[in-house]
C-alpha cells in the first residue's frame, strides 16, 4: 500500500465533529486510514462523539494540573458536566481555565502513539503513573495507545480529539468538595449545558466513594489486583453487606416517618425490582407488611393512550395512566376503605375488573415501583407526609483510571443485554437498537424528578463488571461486522477487556446482580 492511499480522517474536519466511524468501527479523527475505507463523521449529538470530547477536555485539564504539580480525578457525570476532585496539590481552577484557553488557542497537537504493552508499562513506570501501569498490565493487547501533549502521557480507553483546537467550548466551576467541567449541550453543541444543583446525587456519589475507600478498590487495576490475589471473595461479601445495611437503614427511615406509601423510581436496569423485594423483607422485620400496587394496571384503554410525534402509542407518557382513578384509589386505601383494583388486559388493551379487592390494614404499607413513581402528578392528591420516595440507580463507583470514568449507562446497558438475552430471547442488537428510546424516556420522565426523592440508593456493585464480562461477551460477539450496532458491540467488548473475569459462585441469591444474570431467590 503506497503513501497516497493513506489519508487523514480529520483533514478539513471541524467541531462539532469529534469522531469517525470507519468501516463501522469508532476511530479517532487523528487516525490515518486507507482511502478506500468507508468514513462517516460523528458529532456531539452522538453519545460517543460527546464522550470523545469529554475524554479530551479531561486530558487537557489533567495536563494543566500536572504542569502545576497537581493531580485531578474525574469521578462522575453530573447532567451536562463532569464532576471531579483535586486529589493532590492546590490547583487554582480559574488559573487552570485560562491556561487551558491558551492551549486551545495554540491548537496543540494531541499525539497518539501505539507501543508494545511492555514498552507502555515501562513508560508509565518511569513516569510514575502507577494507576495507568496497573490498568494496562492486565490488558490482553499486544499494542497500547498512549496519548501525549508535549511530555505528558496518559492511557485512555477510547479515542481523543487530534488537537486542542477542537475544544472550543467549556467552563469550570467549583462545587462542594470538587469541581465541574461544564460541557457543550448535546442538543446545541454551540451552547454550554445548563447545570442544576443536585445535592442528593452528590451525597450519593460521596457515599459510594467511601464504600470504595473501605474496600480499597478505586479503579479497575485495584479490582484486578484483588482478583489475582484471591481477595475478591471478601470484596463481594463486603460490597453486598453495604447494600444490605443501606436497605435496612432505608426501611428504618420509612418506619420512623410512619409513611403509608413508598414510591420507587429509577432508570432501566437499575435493579428496582430486587431492591423493592429486599426492602419489603426489611419492612417486615420492622413489623410492616408491604402491599404492592402495579402501575401497569392503571393504564388507560388503548384508544385513549397518548401518541408521540410519529403518531405511535406513547406508553411512557404519564398520561398513559388513569391519574384521577389512581389517586382516588390510593386516597381511599389510605382512609381505610376497600377498593376493587383493576387488572389491565394487555392483549385486549382494556382495563378490566375481576373482583380483585384491596384494603390497607394498620400494619400494611403501599409500595409502588415504576417509571413515574417520583412524578408529583402521580400522587398529587396524597399528602407529602404520607409518602416516602426512593430513587434507585446504578451509579458506577469504579473508574478505569483517574481520567477514564465508566459511564453509568454502560453498566445498565450491559445488565440489560444479558437479561434480555437470557429471559426475553432478544438478541443484543435488538437491545442496542432500543437503547436510544430508553434513554429518551429516562431523560423525559425520570432524571428530572430524582432530586424529589427522600433517599437515593446506589444499586451498583464494585465487582459486577468482572462478573458481567462472563455473560455478555458471547452475545456481543454474535453481532456481525455488517450489523448497524457492530461499532457499539466492539466498543463494549474493548471496555470489558479491562476486567479480569470472576465467577458467580459467591454472589448471594438475594443480590441485585442476580436480577440480571439469573439465580435470584426472589420471584419476579
Amino acid at each position: 500500500m503506497n503513501e497516497k492511499s493513506i489519508i487523514s480522517i480529520y483533514k478539513d474536519v471541524k467541531y462539532p465533529y469529534t469522531l469517525g466511524l470507519v468501516d463501522n468501527i469508532y476511530t479517532g479523527l487523528g487516525s490515518y486510514i486507507p482511502s478506500f475505507n468507508t468514513i462517516k463523521l460523528i458529532d456531539m449529538s452522538h453519545r460517543e462523539g460527546a464522550r470523545t470530547y469529554e475524554r479530551t477536555i479531561s486530558f487537557l485539564l489533567s495536563y494543566v494540573a500536572y504542569k502545576n504539580n497537581s493531580f485531578i480525578k474525574i469521578e462522575h457525570s453530573f447532567g451536562g458536566a463532569l464532576f471531579g476532585e483535586i486529589i493532590t496539590g492546590s490547583l487554582d481552577l480559574e488559573k487552570a481555565k485560562k491556561e487551558m484557553l491558551q492551549l486551545i488557542k495554540q491548537d496543540i497537537k494531541i499525539k497518539e502513539i501505539r507501543v508494545s504493552k511492555i514498552e507502555a508499562m515501562n513508560i508509565f513506570k518511569n513516569e510514575k503513573s502507577l494507576e495507568d501501569f496497573n490498568t494496562i498490565k492486565y490488558l490482553s493487547r499486544e499494542y497500547i495507545p498512549i496519548y501525549c501533549i508535549n511530555d505528558y502521557m496518559r492511557y485512555f480507553a477510547g479515542p481523543l480529539l487530534p488537537s486542542t483546537g477542537f475544544l472550543n467550548l467549556f467552563d469550570i466551576k467549583k462545587i462542594d468538595s470538587g469541581f465541574l467541567i461544564i460541557l457543550p449541550s448535546q442538543d446545541d453543541p454551540f451552547k454550554l449545558s445548563k447545570i442544576e444543583k443536585r445535592d442528593k446525587l452528590l451525597n450519593t456519589y460521596s457515599e459510594s466513594n467511601k464504600w470504595c475507600e473501605i474496600l480499597g478498590i478505586q479503579n479497575v487495576g485495584d479490582l484486578n489486583d484483588a482478583i489475582v490475589s484471591n481477595k475478591i471473595s471478601d470484596i463481594i461479601k463486603v460490597a453486598e453487606s453495604f447494600h444490605e445495611k443501606r436497605i435496612a437503614n432505608i426501611a428504618d427511615e420509612i418506619t420512623e416517618k410512619n409513611a403509608r406509601i413508598v414510591l420507587i423510581a429509577g432508570p432501566s436496569s437499575s435493579g428496582k425490582t430486587t431492591f423493592s423485594k429486599r426492602l419489603g423483607v426489611h419492612l417486615r422485620v420492622n413489623g410492616i407488611k408491604p402491599k404492592v400496587i402495579a402501575l401497569d394496571d392503571y393504564f388507560v384503554d388503548r384508544e385513549k393512550t397518548p401518541r408521540d410525534e410519529k403518531g405511535e402509542y406513547y406508553f411512557d407518557s404519564i398520561y398513559a395512566l388513569d391519574l384521577p382513578l389512581f389517586n382516588e384509589h390510593i386516597s381511599r386505601l389510605l382512609n381505610g376503605e376497600e377498593v376493587e383494583v383493576p387488572v389491565f388486559n394487555f392483549k385486549k388493551g382494556k382495563r378490566e375488573y375481576t373482583g380483585k379487592m384491596m384494603k390497607l390494614e394498620n400494619d400494611e404499607i403501599i409500595v409502588i415501583e415504576g417509571l413515574h413513581a417520583l412524578n408529583p402528578l402521580l400522587t398529587e392528591s396524597i399528602k407529602e407526609s404520607a409518602k416516602f420516595k426512593i430513587y434507585v440507580s446504578a451509579l458506577t463507583q469504579l473508574n478505569i483510571n483517574s481520567l477514564n470514568r465508566i459511564p453509568t449507562r454502560d453498566v445498565r446497558l450491559l445488565r440489560r443485554i444479558f437479561r434480555d438475552t437470557l429471559f426475553r430471547g432478544n438478541p443484543p442488537s435488538i437491545t442496542l437498537a432500543r437503547w436510544k428510546g430508553v434513554i429518551k424516556g429516562e431523560e423525559e420522565h425520570i432524571f428530572k424528578f430524582q432530586e424529589n426523592a427522600d433517599v437515593m440508593f446506589n444499586s451498583s456493585l464494585v465487582y459486577e463488571l468482572a462478573v458481567l464480562k462472563n455473560y455478555v461477551e458471547t452475545p456481543l460477539r454474535s453481532i456481525t461486522y455488517d450489523d448497524e450496532y457492530y461499532c457499539e458491540a466492539l466498543r463494549l467488548l474493548n471496555f470489558l477487556n479491562h476486567f479480569l473475569p470472576i465467577s458467580e459462585d459467591e454472589i448471594p441469591p438475594t443480590s441485585i446482580l442476580r436480577e440480571f444474570i439469573g439465580g435470584s431467590s426472589f420471584r419476579y
